[in-house]
């Protein structure tokens, strides 16, 4: 081949490479590449594109050798010092990619491109400021982003409505403008519609797969709709193009928890760490998991450390007190007390300040001063949020009236026939925990934990009317194979929770308010109620700071409201479903465990075994506040606790008395 036909045949010869390397076949256009190199060994644009080639074959270290020649020749060649930049990158150099990218916007500052994936890399140093100032300069490198700073704008300002429409106006001059696509589904996701999102964003991955933000989202979208294994696997393909991102590797740290992958989300979150030590909510979701898997010590620590980074982070001084062992020094207490009188602390985080202080001064038996603080917090707390235990006790009305004798002697045949559930209901802080261990200890059941998918199933009947739930009058009006399909779903949709054991646990206590739902599409699952002394349940419950749900639990009346709802509720199942439902009392269990042990498994149809005696031997994960309580054989302290505190719950008592004699209840 002679030199001038070489050169006649060069546009021909780099287009014919780039053509080859995009529909992947990377080793006819390494030939393609070498023959020409052979000849004209210092062309640039062939040198970057063998070092483009590298890199697409997941081979950066390789891609410098030529790259490094390029930049040698045409020290000018602004693109070569972008892939000088994203081999850096892929080969987690995050300082050396920063400075190839600035020196390709020195050459060439108006590649969007360059901009946006300096904006990434300063970001995952922890350089926000830096970081937002190169995203700007991106957004100023052509009129359609200038578009979108516009939409962003009205977002800030509540116009999504006008938001939309830009966002929609440059997608229909540009169908495959990915930045828009994003920040619309983004937008869909704001407005509730979530499926609409997911399907911006699947867009948004085919047409940009190395698109690391878009997969980001998209597994925070699956992890709305619960699909974990969707979830997961969309942050692990962003943590894998992005591997420097510490938010990347802590929102997959998350999304493993959320599927019980705890080991798992620990590796996650201690990756984020190492990469961004200073992120305290990073140590304090590390030291949850830690808890919920019984490590302790860890999780201490790991509350400790987020506190040294934000000492205004109440809830890692309320996770302390919340292991309901640790006790606060001195110190502790003088920084809680100093912190409450920041004017500029939040209400979130007084709230979490008050409960701590509350149970410090509880271990101290100061037990005046404790409910001082409980009332404050469980004060500030009702004061944000607007539930209303009418609503509560109108429910409870309407069950009563439609969940009659006559409606389940009609359906006696109806719903799933799979055994496998076994429900645990009642109010929280009434021992649920402590059954559900003794049966999780049994070789044949699995504890999985406070599960939503009845409560969802409900809440998704209810809201097929506009004029507000229907439920439970909806379930007139379905048919014996929708009990069926209701009934197969929740199983499905709880298979992912499971193992191969044969029985699983449910421990959501507000399913109390739907045994008659259970017992629809369900009948063959057991249901057992967890009941304590109500003067210990509620005032338990409002030395209970709930991370969410259990709005009743911040004002005495309303808890003890609440529990009249909640045994009237009862009451009801037990008249209509005589023996579908088992009362396990705690103080029963705790006064004579192994006859009250052997008593619940027979209602289970569980053979007794010894394990379910020493249940604290259990090293299952336990996500509750009762984690490590349940860890320690049983203790008769808890009993007539409240009493420590009777002068103080005058309200309480009040609120109970018409159930006075039954439960005896004080004046």
């Amino acid at each position: 081949m002679k030199k001038e036909n070489i050169q006649v045949s060069i546009p021909e010869a780099y287009q014919n490479a780039v053509s080859l390397m995009e529909d992947g076949n990377f080793s006819l256009a390494e030939q393609q590449l070498a023959e020409i190199l052979k000849e004209e060994p210092n062309d640039p644009n062939f040198l970057r594109l063998s070092g483009v080639s590298s890199i697409e074959q997941g081979n950066p270290q390789a891609a410098l050798i030529p790259l490094n020649r390029v930049i040698k020749i045409a020290p000018d060649f602004a693109k070569a010092y972008e892939d000088i930049a994203t081999a850096y990158f892929l080969m987690a150099d995050l300082e050396q990619s920063e400075k190839y990218l600035k020196k390709s916007l020195e050459l060439d500052p108006k590649v969007f491109t360059a901009w946006k994936s300096l904006g990434d890399i300063l970001f995952d140093q922890g350089k926000k400021e830096e970081a937002n100032k190169a995203y700007k300069e991106a957004l100023k490198t052509d009129s359609r982003y200038e578009e979108m700073t516009k939409a962003m704008a009205l977002i800030s300002k509540g116009q999504s409505v006008e938001a939309e429409s830009i966002y929609r106006g440059i997608l229909a001059k540009d169908p495959k403008n990915v930045d828009a696509l994003r920040l619309l589904a983004l937008l869909a996701s704001r407005n509730g519609a979530i499926d609409q999102a997911i399907s911006m964003l699947l867009k948004c991955t085919e047409l940009a797969p190395d698109y690391a933000m878009a997969w980001d989202n998209l597994g925070k979208m699956y992890r709305q709709k619960e699909d974990y294994i969707k979830s997961i696997k969309c942050l692990q393909k962003a943590t894998e193009l992005r591997p420097e991102w510490p938010q990347g590797w802590a929102g997959l740290g998350t999304v493993y928890t959320r599927a019980s992958l705890h080991e798992e989300g620990i590796q996650a979150y201690l990756k984020s760490i190492s990469l961004k030590d200073n992120q305290p909510r990073v140590h304090l979701s590390l030291g949850h998991v830690y808890k919920t898997i019984g490590l302790q010590e860890e999780s201490i620590k790991s509350y400790k450390k987020t506190i040294e980074l934000d000492p205004q982070n109440g809830e890692a001084y309320w996770s302390l007190a919340n292991l309901k062992t640790y006790r606060f020094t001195n110190k502790e207490v003088s920084e809680m007390l100093e912190q409450l009188k920041n004017k500029d602390l939040p209400d979130r985080e007084k709230v979490h300040f008050q409960f701590s202080l509350g149970k410090s001064y509880e271990d101290e038996k100061k037990f005046k001063r404790s409910f001082d603080f409980y009332l404050r917090g469980n004060n500030l707390n009702r004061g944000r949020n607007t539930y209303d235990p009418k609503a509560i006790e109108a429910m409870v009305e309407r069950e009563i009236r439609f969940f009659n004798n006559e409606f389940f002697k009609k359906r006696e045949t109806w719903g799933a026939r799979n055994n496998d559930p076994i429900f645990i209901v009642g109010l929280p802080r009434s021992g649920s925990t402590l059954i559900e261990q003794i049966l999780a200890s049994h070789s044949d059941v699995e504890g999985t934990m406070e599960l939503p998918n009845m409560l969802n199933i409900a809440r998704k009947l209810g809201n097929t009317s506009r004029e507000g739930s229907n439920y439970p009058e909806i379930l007139d009006s379905i048919s014996k194979s929708e009990s069926i399909e209701l009934g197969e779903q929740y199983i499905k949709e709880t298979q992912r929770l499971r193992s191969k054991s044969p029985y699983f646990i449910d421990k959501m206590p507000n399913n109390f308010s739907h045994v008659g739902l259970i017992n629809l599409i369900l009948p063959n699952s057991k249901i057992i109620d967890a009941r304590r002394n109500p003067m210990d349940t509620c005032f338990s419950c409002f030395k209970q700071l709930f991370a969410r749900g259990q709005a009743f639990t911040y004002d005495l009346q309303e808890i003890g409201r609440y529990y009249l709802s909640y045994i009237r509720l009862m009451d009801h199942w037990q008249k209509v479903l005589p023996d579908k439902v088992y009362l396990v009392e705690y103080e029963k269990m705790i006064s004579n465990q192994e006859e009250e042990t052997k008593k619940l498994l027979k209602f289970c149809d569980l053979s007794f075994q010894e394990n379910c005696l020493k249940f604290y031997e259990n090293k299952r994960a336990v996500k509750t506040a009762s984690s490590e309580q349940v860890r320690q054989p049983i203790y008769k302290r808890g009993i007539n606790y409240w009493k420590n505190f009777e002068e103080s719950l005058v309200d309480l008592k009040v609120s109970l008395q018409p159930i006075k004699q039954r439960f005896d209840i004080p004046d």
